[in-house]
C-alpha cells in the first residue's frame, strides 16, 4: 500500500477533496490522474484485444481527431477551472481525464506496433467504426464504475491505479526505445526474445522518472 502511494505522490498531487473515494480507500492518484492512467491502460488492452492482426496504421481521420478532442478536453478543463472561469469537480476530472489517457493511447498503440514488428498489417486500427463504439461503450462502464466509487471495489481500484501509473510509463518508455534501430522491427510475436531488452531498459527509466519525480515532488512540497 505504501510502495503505490509512493507511485502516485511522484505523479500527482494526492489532493483528498480531488480524489475519489472507494469507501474508506482513497485512491493514489486524484480524479483526474486516476482517468488519464486507467483510460491509457483500458484503451492499450482493448487495442491488443480486438486488433490481433498487428494493424499498424493511425485510426480514421475522424477518430484522429477525437482523440486531439480527447487530449485537449483535460487541458482546456484544468486551465478554465485554475482561472477560475468556472468550478471543475471530480466527476468531470475523471472524464476529461480518461479522454486524455485514451487520446495519448490510441495514437501510441500503432506506433509501437509498426515499430515492434517484423511482419505487420498496415490496416488502420479502428478501421470500422464498430470497433470504436465497442471501445466507447468499455470506457463509460469503466468511467460509471469509478463515478460509482463502490466499497468493495476500493483495493482492487488502489492498486489498478498504481499498476496503470507504471504500465503507462513503461509502455511509452517502450515504445520510445524500439525507435532505436537496433531493437526496431524485429519480432513476430508479442511475447519473444526481442521484448526482454527493451522492457528491462523501459522498467528501469519507468523507475528512475517516478523516483526523480518523488523527489522533486518532496522538494518542491
Amino acid at each position: 500500500m505504501q510502495f503505490i502511494s509512493g507511485i502516485g505522490f511522484s505523479v500527482c498531487h494526492q489532493l483528498p477533496e480531488r480524489t475519489l473515494l472507494f469507501g474508506k480507500e482513497l485512491m493514489p492518484v486524484c480524479s483526474r490522474c486516476s482517468g488519464i492512467y486507467t483510460g491509457f491502460l483500458f484503451t492499450i488492452i482493448f487495442l491488443f484485444l480486438v486488433f490481433r492482426k498487428r494493424e499498424s496504421g493511425l485510426p480514421p481521420i475522424y477518430i484522429m481527431i477525437l482523440a486531439i478532442v480527447f487530449m485537449l478536453s483535460t487541458m482546456i478543463d484544468g486551465a478554465l477551472s485554475y482561472l477560475g472561469v468556472y468550478n471543475t469537480n471530480n466527476i468531470i476530472r475523471l472524464i476529461t481525464g480518461y479522454m486524455f489517457g485514451a487520446g495519448i493511447a490510441i495514437i501510441l498503440y500503432p506506433i509501437f506496433i509498426y515499430q515492434y514488428y517484423r511482419n505487420f498489417q498496415r490496416e488502420k486500427i479502428f478501421y470500422h467504426y464498430k470497433y470504436f463504439i465497442y471501445f466507447l461503450i468499455g470506457s463509460v462502464l469503466i468511467i460509471i464504475i469509478q463515478f460509482l466509487q463502490p466499497p468493495a471495489l476500493g483495493k482492487y481500484f488502489y492498486f489498478l491505479n498504481g499498476i496503470a501509473v507504471i504500465f503507462t510509463f513503461y509502455f511509452t518508455n517502450l515504445t520510445l526505445f524500439l525507435l532505436i534501430p537496433f531493437f526496431a522491427q524485429k519480432a513476430i510475436k508479442l511475447l519473444s526474445r526481442y521484448l526482454i531488452i527493451p522492457s528491462i531498459i523501459a522498467l528501469a527509466a519507468t523507475g528512475l522518472e517516478l523516483f526523480i519525480a518523488y523527489k522533486l515532488h518532496i522538494l518542491l512540497s
